[in-house]
């Protein structure tokens, strides 16, 4: 029996089909190396994100005041570095939850002197400040700052140790909860009430992308809708 071959259309169709299933091959080998580059820098912008978050909401949840109209050790400030009323760029307050550095906890020194020189001060009460606006020389840095003084000096404007928490912001808006609106004035020195907002607002914003909004409860705030800050009361802000 004479075996008939393969014919020209069956020829061309099967280099198609092979031309087409190399092609995907191609695309999902390149889509996997993609994914393989790509995967551990996204895991570590999202663990880097998360780390951020809890530190702040750790450095909020031991915000706190005391009742003393004439203390001056402990308060939460929004603050202008130009002087412009109801528009501040960065906040101070004072915290309790700072957790000693980790070399602190695990060091076999039990010199409490050399163990200062290396760590710095541990545990008592802290300043934090957040502001785009260093207090000290960033050199070409841009971004959100975080500085901790360690234990707070009743100066709200400089002192402790700065550094760069999150880069590249160009514009940080702070806002506070009084209890039945968002409020961008609170400052617990110089005329306002002595008490904390129940939350804080923060929008930080980049030259490109959407702003990132981030909301952080403050436990020991007495602030509610039933018991608010009012102009009565002494209000939040200056």
């Amino acid at each position: 029996m004479k075996r008939r071959g393969f014919t020209l259309l069956e020829l061309i169709v099967a280099m198609g089909m092979t031309v087409i299933i190399i092609g995907a091959i191609g695309t999902a080998y390149r889509l996997t190396l993609d994914y393989a580059e790509s995967t551990p820098a996204r895991l570590s912008a999202f663990q880097s994100e998360i780390q951020i978050r809890r530190t702040l909401e750790g450095l909020f949840t031991g915000a706190f005041l005391t009742t003393d109209a004439d203390d001056r050790m402990s308060y939460f400030i929004a603050a202008n570095s130009g002087g412009q009323v109801g528009d501040p760029d960065s906040i101070t307050w004072v915290t309790t939850s700072r957790n000693p550095e980790g070399g602190f906890l695990i060091s076999d020194s039990d010199d409490f002197e050399e163990l200062h020189s290396q760590y710095g001060p541990q545990g008592g009460n802290s300043e934090v400040s957040l502001s785009i606006n260093p207090v000290g020389d960033a050199g070409d840095k841009q971004g959100l700052f975080l500085r901790i003084q360690t234990p707070a000096d009743g100066d709200s404007t400089q002192g402790g140790t700065e550094r760069l928490l999150i880069p590249d912001i160009t514009s940080a808006t702070y806002e506070f909860w009084d209890g039945t609106q968002w409020i961008t004035t609170w400052d617990t020195i110089n005329g306002g009430s002595r008490r904390l907002p129940a939350a804080v607002r923060i929008t930080l914003e980049r030259e490109e992308g959407d702003p990132e909004i981030m909301v952080f409860r403050l436990p020991l705030s007495d602030v509610t809708a039933e018991n608010p800050i009012t102009q009565e009361s002494g209000g939040g802000g200056t």
